[in-house]
């Protein structure tokens, strides 16, 4: 049932929306897929049917609203969820091990239903997703042949795709997943101007288009990863998220193929396992801190090298976090338990506003400094690619152990092998 409410002029729609359909398709090793077929009341020829391989976000009711808006603007929507049909654990790690066999068998399904209806198809995902798309897709390629390599494949959009294998450890360079420089697909990424990998933007152009992909690129301003996605968004991203409807077209066309335009996938593809990253404290081989200066939320200037002679705790971390949340108090303990010319603790805050960090130090105590990494920049120095990441520096600005995870920073252990360094 919807509830349509009027308020000057714009209409707002309240809609419970349920799958009228779903397929279950059988793979060669014998698991199910299953497919949740969203049909749009008045469904548009020139609208590309939408397939979106979802990350366990299904059941939330901002998701559910744009599959609403999307039906209402005739656009037939598929929704899967892979690691569900799976019955596997939702890790990072499962869903970077996946390797894209339920993807292709959509897409071929898709394309079968496609030369039917006379229509195209558009496949869609978001964050690790993105890395089982693109495997999917060229499995799909190799084994179906489509013409021109896609057939009625339009393109593929991909919302803040994280493409990268994570590192053992805080503070090493995260690498892209071979598939990245094997694929050959019209590829439109959705990338927030907050996102985590907005700088490596440039590296993930470059590994596209090694194999031959058209790469188009729409930024979304002032929104993070997820911004559609939160239950609790900011306005802005309230805004973002309802405006995704209507610029998908606009999208879409940034994206369009030349019709001469030929993509020809890699037939052999290099298989890595994703990296299993270490938890707890790791030893760094000494590594030159990167330096940087930053604002704090009083618009104090902070330079880094100007803390040589100290121990330095550095955290990165955001107020949405909830473990760079749960680990302050620790910290807080922290910096009691040693002499402040000798130790201290510096945060950096990852790109929220000074406005929104210092709402929040009204209500979690924090007794250190916090910086703010308007840009992300100082982040992408220290290769920071999960929250909260830290570094343990020394006395003359080497990096000695990082940290990539949350932890209780007034342990025995640690405050044992801090006294260690500070004496």
């Amino acid at each position: 049932m919807r509830i349509w409410i009027y308020f000057i002029g714009v209409f707002f729609c309240l809609s419970s929306v349920k799958a009228s359909d779903s397929v279950n398709l059988v793979l060669d090793s014998g698991e199910e897929v299953t497919v949740n077929i969203f049909l749009a009341t008045f469904a548009e020829a020139d609208k590309p049917l939408l397939i979106w391989f979802t990350e366990g976000y299904a059941s939330r009711q901002p998701f559910k609203h744009l599959i609403s808006q999307l039906n209402d603007l005739g656009y037939d929507f598929w929704q899967v969820d892979l690691l569900e049909s799976y019955f596997i654990e939702r890790t990072p790690n499962n869903v970077r091990g996946l390797t894209g066999e339920g993807v292709e068998a959509v897409l071929q399904y898709a394309s079968e239903q496609a030369v039917k209806q006379g229509k195209t198809f558009v496949p869609i995902s978001t964050g690790r997703m993105s890395l089982i798309l693109l495997r999917g897709s060229r499995l799909w390629q190799v084994n179906h042949n489509p013409n021109k390599g896609i057939g009625a494949l339009q393109q593929v959009v991909t919302f803040f795709p994280n493409l990268f294998d994570a590192p053992k450890k805080a503070g090493d360079a995260p690498s892209l997943f071979p598939i990245v420089s094997a694929t050959s697909l019209p590829v439109t990424i959705i990338q927030p101007t907050q996102g985590t990998y907005k700088w490596k933007l440039p590296e993930i152009i470059s590994a596209l288009e090694t194999s031959g992909s058209q790469v188009a690129i729409a930024a979304v301003p002032n929104v993070r990863d997820w911004y559609f996605l939160r239950r609790e968004p900011s306005d802005i991203e309230k805004q973002a998220g309802e405006a995704i409807p209507e610029l998908l077209k606009v999208w879409l066309k940034a994206g369009q193929v030349a019709e001469q335009k030929t993509f020809k996938p890699i037939t052999e593809l290099v298989i890595k396992e994703a990296t299993v990253s270490i938890k707890g404290l790791v030893s760094i081989d000494n590594r030159t801190a990167p330096n940087f200066e930053l604002r704090d939320v009083d618009g104090k200037v902070i330079n880094l090298k100007e803390k040589r002679g100290k121990v330095i705790l550095l955290n990165f971390w955001a107020s949405w976090c909830l473990p760079c949340v749960k680990e302050i108090p620790s910290m807080n303990r922290l910096a009691e338990s040693f002499d402040a010319d000798k130790f201290e603790i510096v945060s950096v805050n990852f790109k929220e506003s000074p406005e929104t960090i210092t709402a929040f130090l009204k209500s979690v105590k924090v007794d250190f400094p916090v910086l703010i990494d308007l840009d992300g920049r100082v982040s992408d120095s220290y290769e920071i690619f999960a929250f909260p990441s830290s570094f343990i520096i020394d006395a003359k600005g080497e990096m000695r152990y990082s940290v990539n995870t949350a932890i209780e920073w007034d342990e025995p252990q640690v405050k044992e092998l801090l006294g260690a360094m500070i004496q």
